[in-house]
């Protein structure tokens, strides 16, 4: 079947979703988005051999990837492919779309895509993959499957004109190592550290209808918001399924601020402290939000206040 096809099936006919037929973060698995979603055998892809340092300009499509991606460059586009790395520099991302061979940190000066790809960290040995982050820097993530590592997504460092939209990922099985309180590592499924919008005052971030568990014994958040190397501005968190130890949502204004931040219809699914705590002014919106209960329309439990 072609995957234009599979991908309109798994879009239309289930309840729920929202217009356009994207799914809604608490209906996202393993077998829905990403490779598997569009009926691709990731193994089966040819290997990449290009550069790590990738181009401006580049598409990679339908290829499997055993190391890591710089993309610093910009206007790039990973699309399709099963990136299962052998090999992973600690408290390194794999991916990334940062210059760290630059003082301060370069960040890319245009967009950076990532979708319908399988980011994997099980070819890594547990000491790898938890100070392993699969993604880092600013992009916009799309039907994204990662899993096996540290932490799945973070946003740092962001810059100042790039917005963002991240919508439909699958971030799950994070990796623990040690002990979280001394030697040990620190797992976030989903987190923002600076986004602002200083120099673009409409600059916005979008983190809708994605999956996001942090069931793991390290555990920071499933999704932790922390203005710890920069202000946090115009971000919406909509749609979401919020799961796994600690508690479900962070934001704190650590050392920084944050501002005109939203939290819309999303559900949790509270197995540690909490569903959320903040640390500052708190939401600007916080609408709609419940414990999460399959067994109720729209997966509409309890109500959680702010």
């Amino acid at each position: 079947m072609a995957i234009a096809a599979r991908r309109m099936m798994r879009r239309q006919g289930i309840p729920g979703t929202v217009p356009g037929g994207e799914l809604m973060g608490w209906q996202v698995t393993a077998s829905n988005i990403g490779l598997a979603g569009l009926g691709i055998d990731g193994n089966s892809l040819p290997l990449y051999s290009g550069s790590t340092v990738v181009p401006a300009g580049t598409v990679i499509e339908g290829r499997r990837i055993t190391g890591g991606l710089e993309l610093y460059q910009g206007n790039i586009t990973i699309r399709r492919c099963l990136i299962r790395p052998t090999s992973a520099g600690q408290g390194m991302p794999l991916i990334t779309t940062s210059n760290y061979n630059v003082e301060p940190v370069g960040v890319t000066p245009a967009t950076v895509t990532i979708e319908d790809c399988e980011i994997d960290g099980t070819g890594l040995s547990d000491f790898s993959a938890a100070w392993c982050t699969g993604f880092m820097g600013v992009a916009n993530l799309y039907r994204n499957y990662i899993h096996h590592f540290g932490s799945g997504v973070g946003f740092m460092p962001t810059g100042t004109q790039l917005d963002a939209v991240v919508e439909n990922n699958y971030i799950t099985d994070l990796v623990s190592w040690g002990d979280g309180a001394t030697n040990g590592n620190h797992c976030d499924g989903f987190t923002i550290r600076d986004f602002s919008n200083s120099a673009r005052p409409t600059r916005s971030m979008t983190v809708r209808n994605n999956r996001f568990d942090c069931n793991t014994e390290n555990a920071s958040g499933a999704c932790f918001l922390q203005a710890y190397s920069g202000t946090i501005n115009n971000v919406t968190i909509q749609g979401n399924l919020l799961e796994g130890n600690s508690y479900n949502l962070v934001l704190e204004n650590l050392n920084s601020s944050y501002s005109n931040m939203r939290c819309i219809n999303n559900r949790f699914n509270v197995q540690g402290y909490g569903p959320h705590y903040y640390y500052g002014p708190g939401w600007t919106q916080w609408s709609e939000n419940y414990r999460n209960n399959p067994a109720n329309l729209d997966n509409k439990g309890t109500s959680v206040g702010m």
